[in-house]
């Protein structure tokens, strides 16, 4: 049996990229539960190349297509945050109907 380059090539790939996301998930975690003020989180965001596509006072959101990943901030008053999503793009197929909550900080 013969094993060609091609299909087993694109199966790394597709296993880096996934490693690679799970990755920036763990650290974008971290660093959310490590740092109370939402203006540091904001910029770290930005330094990882994510994109706000919410950016209110009671809800952010946050999403890096490249990575098909998003952050989701549920704010209180005070300008922190009162609990926050992070999850890939794929992890939420199959839950129609079912409501994506928080993560509790």
């Amino acid at each position: 049996m013969f094993y060609t380059r091609g299909p087993i090539v694109g199966a790394m790939l597709g296993d880096i990229e996934t490693m690679q996301q799970r990755a920036v998930m763990v650290e974008i975690e971290e660093m959310i539960q490590s740092t109370p003020d939402y203006a540091d989180i904001r910029e770290a965001l930005r330094s990882l190349n994510f994109i706000p596509e919410q950016d209110d006072p009671d809800v952010a959101i946050w999403v890096h297509p490249g990575l098909r990943i998003f952050v989701l901030l549920q704010m209180n008053l005070g300008g922190g945050y009162a609990g926050y999503r992070v999850a890939a793009y794929d992890d939420l197929k199959g839950r129609e109907g079912e409501f994506a909550g928080y993560n509790a900080r």
